[in-house]
């Protein structure tokens, strides 16, 4: 399953993200969700600790809000093509 996150994740309910992702699912962080994968984000330490998933995270995103550099290591940065080649891999998607 691929999740999206989308909004800030203080809009949303992480603590449910976490507790449903399973180990096989892929995590794509988008729009606004792209401050979950700053350096020292609880919620990126939280996903790490729980669920040993990859976590992908958009570019152009980043690069639009500026944080580039403030991505943690442990996020894979991705294009719109990767996102794509995911979407067609990780079936269905849920959007959070």
């Amino acid at each position: 399953m691929l999740h999206t996150v989308s909004h800030s994740p203080y809009q949303i309910d992480m603590n449910a993200l976490v507790n449903t992702i399973a180990q096989d699912d892929v995590l794509v962080l988008l729009q606004d969700g792209v401050t979950a994968a700053l350096k020292d984000s609880r919620w990126l330490a939280l996903f790490i600790q729980r669920n040993p998933i990859n976590i992908y995270v958009l570019r152009e995103d980043i690069e639009a809000r500026g944080l580039l550099l403030l991505i943690d290591s442990h996020v894979e940065i991705i294009d719109y093509s990767g996102l794509v080649d995911l979407s067609v891999d990780h079936y269905p998607q849920v959007n959070w």
